[in-house]
């Protein structure tokens, strides 16, 4: 994160002059070409790299969560990287904390899969590599593990949050370490907030206003996502075109918008501009990331959320030292409501102002919010949305999830690996053993067979030479091919999950399987076995 963040910073001090996203104190053609080559460069890159590393982004990172056991390829997260920067540079209306979540999780991905972890390792890694880019990206350390569960997972996951805590906590160190405070907003801690009746009024009224504003939001994108088999050409010449406009008339909606919510937060207020530029910013990053550019919706989200607060204030006549609050009350329930993320936002806004003052107002708007676009609109997510919209679910059935949570171990029967020749003193310790089957390989396959059936082969020398018998340096070894009835069985290694190994049978149609594990050992697992289990925990 602190080298995705440089990357970006670097380019625009030293090769553009102007700090990161203040796209307004560029000279006009500057701020028009900008846009306009940023996106030509992208509609190139996307022309000739492949399709299958064309999507990007959380709703992406959902969908393998979901449908490929949270394995992200590498080059769909250097595909975000490099397309997150070039966007951002050129001023678009996007943000970077989704490309961050991106790259976080295809890091904890590709550890995941390089240590041959499980599938519950997989999980935990990825949610790691999720809290630890929110948490870098913003130094939020606590909102960074909620956005995993609530953003990513769709639901809390208790034996994650050691390990995703920790994760968090360190990228924040490590952030600011290598680049210092990130205070993206110049707010001071709020000490205190007086609970009114004003106060009461004007979140009904903010409450109102972040509703339209998400409903017009995502509306905006789902007319957008139609044209989503046009040529890219095409879609970013129209993302180029309205990028232009804004430029020219309406500087401050370019980039995320940090720069132009802090401006209004020291008191640069432009009043007559604030209701359009609310609209612009709104419809401009709705049709940005709805056409495809691979970009963020969180920053962007907070700016609108942050700038319909300052309008809020304004409208109410609020002293100049409470517009920071109506700020953050906007912010949190634009976040909220947009990613139906209730205790993120509320988590963000007090890890940034290092106060609690605001917690009843917040939780008011956040919450109304919330609950109004639910009810009354019928809106999840917009990343839910957004994979409704491609036909796919955003959530695995509690079926899948509970066979993602077991390991081979929970059905699998020990087993004793033996050579195809083994002396007879051996034989007769099978009695004693408490391992119930026998393996052996022999002409590149592998068979498996009761012990019980061995030790009565065994029997048999009672009664006279048998077939099976094979003498070695005078040492007397049973030939386990002719002793027995054996059954060929396929070996494969050990599955990430229960869920991997069912899929495996239903594809195959094999009743049982000798399965490697990690440990470089071996068991066996019957389909019935896996049937018993399902039956027992079915709820």
């Amino acid at each position: 994160m602190a080298f995705f963040y440089l990357v970006m910073y670097i380019p625009a001090r030293y090769f553009i002059n102007m700090e990161f996203d203040s796209f307004t104190s560029l000279p006009l053609i500057t701020r028009i070409s900008l846009p306009v080559l940023a996106c030509f460069l992208l509609a190139l890159l996307f022309h000739f790299v492949p399709k299958a590393y064309h999507k990007v982004g959380v709703p992406y990172v959902v969908e393998r969560l979901t449908y490929h056991g949270g394995h992200l390829p590498v080059w769909n997260g250097l595909m975000q990287f490099v397309s997150a920067v070039v966007g951002l540079l050129g001023g678009l209306s996007m943000g970077k904390e989704g490309p961050a979540v991106h790259l976080g999780a295809t890091l904890g991905s590709v550890l995941a899969v390089r240590a041959k972890l499980t599938q519950y390792g997989v999980e935990t890694m990825l949610a790691c590599g999720v809290a630890g880019a929110i948490s870098a990206i913003f130094q939020t350390p606590l909102a960074g593990v909620l956005f995993a569960f609530e953003v990513i997972f769709l639901e809390y996951r208790q034996h994650f949050v050691l390990p995703v805590l920790l994760s968090s906590v360190v990228a924040t160190f490590v952030s600011h370490y290598l680049i210092g405070p990130m205070n993206v907003f110049d707010i001071n801690a709020l000490h205190h907030v007086t609970l009114s009746l004003e106060l009461l009024a004007a979140c009904l009224l903010l409450v109102v206003m972040i509703v339209l504003l998400v409903v017009l939001f995502f509306h905006t994108q789902k007319m957008a996502w139609r044209f989503s088999q046009i040529s890219v050409w095409w879609r970013f010449s129209i993302v180029a075109l309205f990028t232009a406009l804004a430029a020219s008339y309406l500087p401050e909606s370019l980039g995320i918008g940090y720069g132009s919510l802090s401006r209004l937060l020291v008191g640069d207020l432009f009043v007559y501009a604030l209701l359009v530029l609310i609209l612009v910013k709104t419809v401009l990053t709705a049709v940005t990331i709805g056409l495809g550019i691979p970009g963020g919706m969180i920053g962007p989200a907070f700016v609108i959320g942050g700038i319909a607060g300052v309008f809020v204030a304004l409208v109410f006549g609020v002293e100049a030292d409470n517009i920071a609050l109506f700020a953050l009350l906007g912010m949190a329930a634009m976040m909220a409501a947009s990613f139906q993320a209730p205790l993120t936002a509320l988590v963000a806004i007090i890890e940034m102002t290092q106060s609690s003052a605001a917690i009843v107002p917040a939780l008011f708007v956040i919450v109304l919010s919330c609950l109004l676009l639910r009810v009354l609109f019928h809106q999840e997510s917009i990343f839910v949305e957004r994979l409704k919209f491609m036909g796919m679910a955003s959530s695995m059935s509690p079926f899948r999830r509970h066979l993602r949570q077991h390991k081979v171990s929970s059905v699998a029967d020990e087993v004793m690996v033996l050579a195809v020749k083994i002396p007879l003193e051996q034989v007769k310790d099978l009695a004693s053993s408490m391992v119930n089957y026998v393996v052996f390989k022999t002409d590149g396959r592998w068979y498996w067979v009761h012990r019980a059936h061995i030790l009565e082969a065994l029997q048999n020398l009672d009664i006279g030479p048998q077939a099976w018998l094979r003498f070695d340096q005078d040492v007397g070894v049973m030939d386990l091919r002719l002793a027995v009835s054996c059954e060929g069985i396929l070996q494969i290694d050990e599955p990430s999950s229960l869920e991997a190994l069912l899929g495996w049978f239903q594809e195959t149609r094999q009743n049982d399987v000798l399965i490697r594990l990690s440990n470089a050992t071996y068991c066996v697992v019957s389909k019935h076995r896996l049937d018993q289990f399902l039956l027992k925990h079915d709820d």
